[in-house]
């Protein structure tokens, strides 16, 4: 090194990272300390978080001799943080401390112990978040829309092994994925979801659906989107007829179809063609719809025929009743979630 050099440093970086707002305001600074070709570690206050990404590290671990810069990046900064993560705070003291997007929460007359102070918000001043500076790349958002339970086709129902293995496929495919459910009253639905509207609005605006339903394949098709379906029932059953019906070709058998069957049809669903094929889909349904009113016309006709219908009498009727009326009264009771 000669005189003119400066000295090394190196940069303990920390802080909350617990919002992807902070990921993108700590992203951030990483780019621009490497712009300074400025050596750092990432450690955030708790523990816990250390495995949310493979490069960060517990600074228990770490020599504090060796680092000259203290850079605390998003979040609330109280008073007592010092108090609360002494590992950080205390064992790197001797550090450059320097303050980047922080909300000081305490006035600065009494809280500041940092020699460089660059914060979002205190008593002094008001700055824009630094994340307006981070570009993100856009990824497709992905509807994911799981019905759990069919009792009516017992032994026949894949439905949990169907949705570990799509959650696992929009992992794999590096998605964001939105959770949908067409579940009425909206006390029930686990989206908060109560009318066609709201379902539809949000479907049209995805890049595809995933789906073991049946009107999660339909709605869908129906608003120009393509859909994986999944046909969770074995040896398949109303998903896998009504995707025929309509030509739609993303459509797979959940007991037979591997996992890079599945990677595929999504890629296929992501493909900038396939809005046009849902599409034509939904054209289809229409065309092959285009005489039901008329049908139903004649429906509304028909004569009453009650000797066609079986006896609905006895007790297992009324237990059939009350345990109607009790999934009713718990459904309202204790919506579900998740």
């Amino acid at each position: 090194m000669t005189p003119s050099d400066p000295p090394a440093r190196k940069a303990l970086v920390t802080g909350h990272f617990s919002t992807v707002g902070d990921l993108e305001v700590l992203g951030h600074v990483l780019d621009r300390l490497r712009d300074k070709r400025v050596e750092h570690v990432v450690s955030p206050y708790t523990q816990d978080l250390v495995g949310l990404d493979p490069g960060w590290v517990d600074a228990a671990t770490l020599d504090p001799a060796g680092f000259t810069h203290l850079i605390v990046v998003c979040g609330p900064y109280a008073p007592n943080y010092p108090v609360r993560h002494p590992v950080i705070f205390d064992r790197f003291r001797h550090c450059v401390h320097i303050g980047i997007n922080l909300t000081m929460v305490a006035p600065l007359d009494e809280c500041n112990p940092f020699d460089a102070l660059l914060e979002r918000d205190s008593d002094r001043i008001v700055r824009p978040d630094l994340s307006f500076l981070r570009s993100v790349p856009r990824i497709p958002v992905v509807g994911l829309c799981l019905v759990r339970s069919q009792r009516e086709y017992g032994d026949r129902q894949l439905h949990k092994q169907a949705e570990v293995r799509l959650r696992a496929l929009l992992l794999r495919a590096g998605v964001a994925v939105v959770e949908m459910d067409t579940t009425v009253p909206r006390q029930a639905n686990r989206n908060g979801i109560g009318t066609e509207a709201e379902f539809e609005s949000i479907c049209a605006r995805l890049d595809a659906v995933v789906t073991n339903r049946l009107h999660g394949t339909v709605l869908a098709l129906k608003n120009g989107v393509p859909a994986l379906a999944v046909d969770a029932i074995a040896g398949g059953d109303k998903v896998t007829r009504q995707a025929e019906l309509l030509r739609w070709p993303e459509v797979l058998a959940l007991d037979s179809a591997t996992d890079d069957d599945l990677d595929a049809a999504l890629a296929r669903c992501l493909a900038p063609d396939a809005r046009g094929r849902a599409m034509a889909c939904a054209a289809r349904a229409r065309d092959l719809l285009a005489g039901h009113d008329a049908s139903f016309a004649v429906a509304l006709e028909a004569e009453a025929r009650p000797d066609r219908r079986p006896p609905v009498t006895g007790q297992r009727h009324r237990l059939s009743q009350m345990a109607a009326r009790y999934r009713h009264w718990k459904r309202g009771r204790f919506p579900r979630r998740g």
